[in-house]
């Protein structure tokens, strides 16, 4: 387990990475892993098959992947 000043619904920096340079708002933090999920960053395409109970359409989505937290910085509002 790592300590961090990250928490859900903060503004982060993406500072390393293919997301590098962009901004978002912390999805879920998982400090047993030391991983953060970042809207709208690090996105990765998953193929989703129909399930019609659901009301789920098949095809590709795309969805955000977890990073590492040495990989984002905090962005303080002032």
């Amino acid at each position: 387990m790592s300590k961090t000043q990250i928490k859900k619904n903060d503004t982060v920096l993406v500072i390393a990475g293919r997301s590098k340079g962009k901004r978002g708002r912390v999805l879920r933090v998982d400090r047993k892993h030391g991983k953060v999920l970042v809207e709208g960053c690090s996105m990765v395409k998953k193929h989703v098959r129909p399930n019609p109970q659901k009301q789920v359409k098949g095809g590709i989505a795309e969805r955000e992947s977890a990073m590492d937290l040495s990989n984002v910085k905090l962005v303080t509002e002032s």
